[in-house]
């Protein structure tokens, strides 16, 4: 009896089994999304920056804006002006003006010689701070050089004024591109024979923005002035602009990438002597001129400020490819 029963249990348990049929099929996920690089700031000697932030902040595009609209006053939206206050004052003292670009997150300063709008060449240099700098003391540097050039200055904030929190060379671009499209509507300025000059981290952002500027067609930097911010060999070691440094390496943007634009390198202490020579030969592969590479061994990171003979002769080659 004891056996009959059992078996019994069996026959049951396998019914109820068939009945319910298979149980539920795992079901197939996608692979998650890689989030977006994001850049850390290495160490570079003998001055700037210690840690990138981990993101840029975002901004309005800069085809929005109507360049009419756009008002000249005598402080910025940032708050830069009480970080910085001795360079704001020297700044304003000399005639500089600022211009807030409120949907964007930041300003330019500008400075206009006396009688410009009259010259028969209207040139316009486009300053571009390092780590944590500022527009108003560019614009103070440049006219250290010479204090009545005959070219209009916009110098660009690209730092947030918030630790260290900059800009991208992307954003730049279009801020320069406001800018640019401002000196023009107000002072008739000349996009056409416009130079770029950009120190440390400005210098690195250079190589970005002349290739943006050469792709979009704007075509508005005859010169970049590139000073102690060179493409390092292995991008993933560089402070800024990584993400442009590789694709530009693995031919993401063609072989061509720098065709017809013009470039003077400076670089005053080493690596950034050895980063610089490693740019020269990266520009000229995709395209590009190098009209002077200077290795000024021993000048240090603010080289280029203390021989103002290199400037005047990045000058001499802005006047002659902007005549």
């Amino acid at each position: 009896m004891k056996n009959k029963t059992v078996v019994l249990l069996l026959i049951l348990l396998l019914t109820l089994a068939a009945s319910c049929g298979p149980g539920p099929q795992p079901t197939r996920e996608s692979p998650p999304t890689a989030a977006a690089p994001t850049q850390t700031r290495q160490p570079v000697p003998s001055t700037p920056p210690p840690a990138q932030p981990a993101s840029t902040p975002s901004t309005t595009g800069g085809g929005e804006i109507d360049v009419s609209q756009l008002v000249e006053t005598d402080d910025d939206l940032l708050g830069i002006s009480a970080l910085s206050p001795n360079p704001y004052a020297d700044a304003i003292a000399a005639g500089a003006r600022v211009v807030n670009l409120e949907p964007m997150n930041t300003f330019f300063v500008l400075w206009v010689p006396e009688g410009y709008e009259s010259m028969e060449t209207r040139r316009v240099m486009v300053i571009a701070h390092g780590h944590t700098g500022d527009a108003y003391r560019e614009v103070g540097l440049e006219l250290g050089f010479d204090p009545n050039p005959s070219y209009a200055i916009v110098a660009i904030q690209w730092w947030t004024g918030i630790e260290e929190v900059m800009y991208s060379g992307q954003q730049f671009y279009e801020f320069m591109d406001v800018a640019l499209r401002y000196m023009e509507y107000k002072y008739h300025a000349q996009l056409d024979k416009c130079a770029y000059r950009g120190w440390s981290m400005g210098s690195g952002i250079s190589y970005e923005v002349t290739y943006l500027d050469r792709v979009n067609g704007t075509n508005y930097l005859a010169l970049t002035i590139s000073h102690d911010g060179g493409m390092m060999p292995d991008p993933s070691e560089m402070a800024v602009g990584r993400e442009f440094v590789t694709n530009l390496y693995n031919g993401v943007y063609g072989q061509d990438a720098f065709a017809g634009k013009h470039f003077y390198l400076y670089a005053g202490y080493e690596p950034q002597i050895g980063y610089m020579r490693n740019t020269e030969q990266v520009i000229t592969n995709f395209g590009g001129v190098v009209e002077r590479m200077v290795a000024d061994e021993g000048a240090g990171h603010d080289g280029f400020y203390r021989h103002p003979q290199y400037h005047q002769e990045a000058l001499e080659i802005f006047f002659r490819l902007a005549p």
